[in-house]
């Protein structure tokens, strides 16, 4: 039995040496993109800042997209503060708009006191693909969340002290909602592509499987315009 149990541990162990040998050396591969063919002929790029205050994001940003035609086509953006674009490929050339915008709640969490919070209000954002083109949007999305409130683990609280910190939790929380208000907090916002965080895209570009077979253009955006949400005077009590 003893000889049986240490060779289950000792399989556990290559197990799991082989699944990080996985992980880095495959996972961990460089970002790509399709190259230019029949199914990928033109290259949508999005420039987007990620500010990460948490461990992670609670919400994807789900863009939608429309064409000439009016068909709509979803596209979701994962935030992650090391990749500073979006792409979308296997669209046909032609002209092409940012219609809605939302940020989706992860399972578990809310946003705002919804599931599911649109971003209103933002100047539709239009631009044409071209064949064998990579198209970089004039604009860049900036994507933050506010910090949490925490306080004492509840689970090591009797029933008063609980009741206590949940009050004080609920004051804070109010006290933050007011301040983000006053700043103008927006969870996403369409902002015009600066200088210095175009730099930062085109290095990482650069570096991106795929991304020297494509020709590059750079979408100009005019006249200015700023994506805008509601205030978060609705944000959720548990976050």
């Amino acid at each position: 039995m003893c000889f049986t149990s240490k060779l289950s541990k000792l399989a556990k162990y290559f197990a799991l040496t082989i699944t990080f040998f996985l992980f880095f050396n495959f996972s961990g591969c460089s970002l790509s993109v399709p190259e230019p063919d029949e199914n990928n002929k033109t290259l949508l790029i999005i420039p987007v800042e990620t500010i990460q205050t948490l461990k992670k994001f609670i919400y994807t940003v789900n863009l939608t997209i429309e064409n000439s035609s009016g068909k709509r086509i979803p596209h979701r953006i994962e935030p992650n503060p090391d990749i500073f674009f979006s792409y979308k490929s296997q669209l046909k050339p032609g002209k092409y708009k940012f219609i809605k915008l939302y940020a989706v709640a992860k399972p578990g969490f809310r946003v705002g006191k919804k599931k599911k919070l649109r971003i209103r209000d933002f100047d539709t954002v239009e631009f044409q693909l071209e064949n064998g083109k990579a198209t970089i949007i004039g604009k860049k999305l900036l994507i933050q969340q506010p910090e949490r409130i925490t306080g004492n683990n509840l689970k090591n609280l009797n029933r008063g002290e609980r009741k206590h910190e949940i009050k004080n939790r609920k004051k804070k929380i109010e006290d933050r909602n007011k301040r983000l208000i006053k700043e103008g907090f927006r969870h996403v916002e369409m902002l015009e592509l600066d200088d210095t965080f175009k730099v930062k895209l085109m290095d990482e570009l650069k570096e991106v499987e795929n991304f020297e077979k494509w020709k590059i253009i750079e979408h100009k955006i005019s006249p200015p315009s700023e994506m805008v949400e509601k205030p978060v005077k609705e944000e959720s009590e548990d976050y």
